[in-house]
Order: structure tokens, then sequence, then C-alpha cells
């Protein structure tokens, strides 16, 4: 980890959500605006995110003043239902991967029922949608038939869009509600591999995401992952599966065993437990073992675990995030934050850290004396190189992992920068207290150390040992083995 953070209350690099916390609370009764969420989610962040104390100071506080003046008067002209990229762009100022507001995935019945009376459909079929491709050649990295799960989507122009403009288009469906032919999402394309989705949940909610590609596979709509299953290259035959694309894979060639981990999603830690275990022979006889992190969605930090020992070294090597004691704003919700992962703990140490988390409201509280990692990894023996590959999608527990390749002797990080979420860590979703449950503040609880911005990586990410440019590389794992399969 970057700091001593104590396993009591990392259990994960995840969301937690409290229904107690998700409640309506102060402002129940009066009918929900935007300026009053707006002002709400101010308070929330103020009251507990570590980062807004610790780095918005001198011009960046006068930076932050403007920005609020600035949304309080796109507020107040913005009707309630709307109200999203104002606060989106509250959260987003702070380029934390971890702070964010929360869309509920469920609508009220009028709600619903107004989605479903404006549905659009489109008559396409996957052979239409191959055919088109193939005639026209040349077209936008989004389009083609993407997958969640049982789900099969087709990504084309909007007929009725302009240029840039896409719609999903349900193709195999997972649920009557959406029926084959309506549309699921509109896409806008914004850059190269980025793009801004309205999507709509099975419960018929209208969400705002932005989207990123990776890997040419990948679609991270943050939250969720689609797979590509058309047009795909076949030098990546088996390295995302085909029925859930957030599940890791295990794939043995010649020179090489590549890992590939779209997700640390902690569901997912007994089947790669499995896989690694299934792959021990070929891994130790291998000179290489590649392990993909492009586009990680992260989630929680054990969930490869079974890849330590063979990432690890016997000597270690410092990062400049090695240093500090985690902390904790302390703040009511904080404090219930900590009670609830604490649990049964109630050691000394346990019991000085929540009573000052209940009484000192506004100071970063240290966590130290609770059970945290020795700093000692176990390590395989043997003489492969591990290659792990890294973009700008990498984030959160993935990055965990990335330093723990930094401090090996026999690991290297090979891409582009990391997304840079360790400096705050471990997010739970609370209310903004408005009476409606449409959106919440996601924040993270614990803090690296008390000398942010010093030694942070926010809005840097993680260096990679070696960059590389994913783009302009044809073949990446071919290039990895070119590389470091010595």
């Amino acid at each position: 980890m970057p700091t001593a953070i104590p396993h009591a209350l990392l259990l994960s690099l995840t969301v937690v959500a409290s229904s107690a916390l998700l409640a309506p609370s102060a402002l129940e009764g009066q009918p929900a605006t935007c300026r009053t969420s707006l002002d709400s989610l101010d308070s929330k962040v103020r009251t507990n995110y570590a980062g807004h104390l610790l780095e918005v100071t001198g011009n960046r506080a006068q930076a932050h003043t403007n920005l609020l003046h600035s949304l309080r008067g796109r507020a107040d002209t913005t009707p309630f239902r709307t109200c999203y990229p104002v606060l989106s762009a509250y959260t987003q100022w702070y380029a934390d991967p971890h702070l964010f507001v929360f869309q509920s995935q469920s609508a009220d019945t009028a709600t619903a029922h107004d989605v479903q009376s404006r549905l659009r459909h489109m008559a396409l079929t996957e052979e239409e949608l191959r055919a088109s491709i193939v005639r026209r050649r040349k077209v936008d990295a989004i389009e083609g038939i993407w997958y969640e799960g049982n789900l099969r989507l087709g990504v084309v122009p909007d007929p009725s869009g302009s240029p840039g403009a896409y719609v999903a288009v349900v193709l195999t469906a997972d649920t009557v509600s959406w029926p084959v032919g309506t549309v699921r999402a509109e896409i806008q394309r914004m850059a190269p591999d980025r793009y801004r989705v309205k999507l709509w949940t099975r419960a018929f909610a209208e969400i705002d995401l932005l989207a990123t590609l990776h890997r040419n596979d990948l679609l991270r709509l943050s939250p969720g992952i689609w797979g590509k299953a058309y047009p795909t290259d076949a030098r990546r035959a088996d390295m995302l599966d085909p029925v859930d694309a957030h599940r890791p894979t295990v794939v043995v060639r010649q020179r090489s065993v590549v890992v590939s981990i779209p997700s640390h999603d902690p569901q997912y830690t007994r089947r790669l437990d499995s896989l690694i275990g299934a792959h021990d022979e070929a891994i130790r006889s291998r000179p290489l073992l590649i392990v993909d992190l492009r586009g990680n969605e992260g989630g929680g930090a054990g969930t490869t675990r079974a890849l330590n020992p063979y990432l690890a070294s016997t000597t270690r090597k410092p990062t400049p995030y090695d240093s500090g004691t985690a902390v904790m704003l302390a703040s009511p919700a904080q404090l219930a934050y900590a009670r609830r992962i604490v649990g049964g703990d109630t050691s000394a140490a346990a019991r000085r850290i929540l009573q000052r988390l209940e009484t000192e409201t506004g100071s970063l509280v240290p966590l130290d004396g609770l059970p945290g990692s020795t700093g000692v990894e176990p390590s395989h023996a043997g003489n492969w190189r591990v290659a792990v590959m890294v973009d700008g999608g990498t984030v959160s527990a993935a990055e965990v992992l990335v330093l723990k390749a930094l401090r090996s002797t026999r690991a290297v990080v090979i891409g582009e920068a990391t997304a840079g979420a360790l400096d705050y860590q471990s997010t739970q979703v609370i209310s903004l207290g408005t009476g409606d449950r449409r959106w919440a503040l996601g924040y993270p609880t614990i803090t690296a150390h008390a000398d942010l911005p010093l030694r942070g990586m926010r809005g840097k990410g993680i260096a990679p040992a070696v960059r590389v440019r994913w783009s302009s590389v044809a073949d990446p794992i071919t290039e990895m083995e070119r590389r470091f399969a010595k």
C-alpha cells in the first residue's frame, strides 16, 4: 500500500453504501431543486472529504470559490431532473476518481413511465451490422457489437444525430422491459477513445456516464464494463471473457502467460485464485508473466492475492508513495463508516480512533495502532519476469497491484500513467439530504497521509517505469514478449 492502511478499515477499495446514510434527511418535505442539491453537495464535500481540507488552499481556494459561484448561477436556471451535469462539474473539479456524484439505478413510477413512452426503436440485426462494418471498412472504435452478460448491443451511427453521435440498440435482450430493437444508450464521441453516454438502466433510470475505451475491446462506463464481440483482434482471442467482460482470464503462450484483469471486483477473487493455481506450472516454466491491468475498474485490493507471490521479490525497492500514516477526517458520516468497518474490534486502538472521530470533528485522525500490513510479501522462487501493463483507466485497487510491481525487482510497469486514485481511498456513498434519492455523494473515507498533496498522485497517476503509447503498438502482447521474455 502507499501507506500502512490498517486492514480493519481497508476491507476493499470499493463503494460502501449504507441504507441509513442514503435515506432522505434534512430537507425532506421540501421539493428538491438543482440549487439545493448543489449547496448540499458542497457542504457534504467540505465536511467529509479530506482532499478539500488539504488541497483547496491559496490560489486553488479562490478557484473553488469562482467555480461555486459559476455553478450556482447554472443551478438557479437548471430544472432538478437535468441537474446532474451541474453536480458532476463540481466533483470533477477535484480531479479525484473516488469523488463523484452517485446516480441511482432505479426510477420512480412516473419517471419510468415517461421514459417508456419516449423509447426509440431501430430495426437492426447482427448480420446487418457486421455487413455494414465490412462495407464501410473505416469505422469509429465504438461501432460494433458489445455485450454485458446476456445483453448484446449494436452500436451504430445515430441516424438522427450529429457527426460523432451513436446509438446502442438491443440485439439480444436481457429483460422483457427492453426488447430487441430498443435504443438503450445514446453516445457522443468527445475525443479518441472517450465518449459521453446517456444510458437507461433496466429500471428506466436515465444516467449520464463518461465512457473510455481500453485495449480496443473494453468500454469502461464507470460504473460498468462492456466487452466487444465484433469486430475484434484475433491476436487477443481468449483474453476477454465472452460472457462477463469483468472476469479475469489466463492465456498460456509459448513464451509467456498472460493474465488479463479488467476488474478487481471481490466477487472474482476465487475465480482468479483458481485460474492462477491451475496455471502455476505454466507460469513457473516461462520467462515472462504478463499482467494486463489496462482499463481495470478497481474494486477490492485483495482480489489479486493469488498473483502476489509471483509478482513479489525477496528484496524490495522503495516508491515515492511509501511513507506516512493514514488518516481520516472526523465527521458523523466518517464515524458511521468506521464503526461499520471496524465491527467487533474492541482493541484500545480501535476505541481511541472511534472516540476521536466522534469528538474531534473537522480534524484529521491518525489510523495508528490497528492491525496493518507488515510490508513483507511472500515470494515464489523462480527466474521469470513480470510485465504489468497499465493505462489511464488503471484505477484504485488495480493501482495497489501496480505499487507492488514497482517494489519488486522482478517486475516492470509498462504503458501510460494510471488514474492516480490512492491518495484518497475506500469510497462510501452518502445522501445529499434533499429528500430525493436520485443523486448522492460518493467520496473517499481514508487519506493516505496528512502531508498531501506532497508525495501524492492525484491528477498525475503512477508513472510507469517504461512508457508506451498503446495506440501506437499493433500487438501489445507480442511487444511485451519481444522486450522482456529473455
